[in-house]
């Protein structure tokens, strides 16, 4: 099983139907005083509406939940080469 971990979490995510699930990062003011990140779990639905969101301290952590509760959709590393009549972005 192929899964999103610390060393990918930036271009890797999973799909089922209309739904994403990937990590992304962020702050809020107390975490922006002690100068670190958090790390949120994200499900999206048609890519704009987000369904789900869970914050953690670590990416460690962030990517252990990802995989344990949606590492059974699709895997997909955004880099891989994408098919289709040209290899823009939009395909």
């Amino acid at each position: 099983m192929l899964s999103v971990n610390t060393k990918n979490w930036t271009y890797s995510r999973f799909l089922k139907g209309d739904f994403i699930a990937m990590v992304s990062f962020g702050a809020d003011p107390e975490s922006v005083k002690e100068d670190r990140l958090e790390y949120y779990v994200t499900v999206l639905e048609n890519e704009s509406h987000e369904a789900f969101q869970e914050k953690f301290d670590s990416l460690a952590d962030a990517c252990m939940f990802l995989n344990a509760n949606y590492g059974d959709w699709t895997f997909e590393d955004q880099t891989a080469p994408k098919s289709g009549c040209s290899t823009c972005a939009a395909h």
